[in-house]
C-alpha cells in the first residue's frame, strides 16, 4: 500500500472516530484535538519509506482506538511484522501505533488487517 493510500487510511480512520468503526478491518482514530484540554496527540509519518516494526511479546492486543479503554479486536504475535501509519501518545503519556498487519495473524486477524497497538513492545 503506498504512501498516499496509507494517509488516506488514516485520515479516513480519524474522520470516522465519531460513528464507531467503517467495515470490519478499520479501526477509527482520534483526530488531534487543537484545545488545551488535548487527551491524544496523533503524528502521521510522512516517510517515502513504509515504517515496518516486529512485534516483541505474544498476545500483543490490537485496538479500535489508542488507550487500554478502546475496543480489543484480536492479538498478534511475537516476530510478526507489521507496517505503522501513524502513533498518537494518550493523556498518560503512553504511545500508540495505528498498524496494518503484513501477514495473517495466528490470532485471526488477516494479512491487511488495521489497529492501534501499544508502542511498548514493537521493535
Amino acid at each position: 500500500m503506498g504512501r498516499k493510500a496509507l494517509r488516506a487510511l488514516a485520515l479516513s480512520g480519524a474522520l470516522a472516530a465519531g460513528v464507531g468503526l467503517v467495515g470490519t478491518s478499520a479501526a477509527s482514530a482520534v483526530m488531534p484535538d487543537r484545545t488545551a484540554t488535548s487527551r491524544t496527540e496523533v503524528r502521521v509519518h510522512e516517510s517515502d519509506e513504509a515504517l515496518t516494526r516486529t512485534v516483541t511479546v505474544d498476545g500483543l492486543r490490537v485496538r479500535s482506538g489508542p488507550g487500554t479503554s478502546s475496543a480489543i479486536l484480536g492479538q498478534i504475535y511475537a516476530g510478526q511484522q507489521v507496517q505503522l501509519i501513524t502513533s498518537a501518545r494518550d493523556s498518560g503519556g503512553q504511545v500508540w501505533d495505528l498498524v496494518m498487519l503484513q501477514h495473517n495473524s495466528a490470532g485471526g486477524l488477516p494479512s491487511g488487517y488495521v489497529g492501534w497497538v501499544t508502542e511498548a513492545y514493537l521493535y
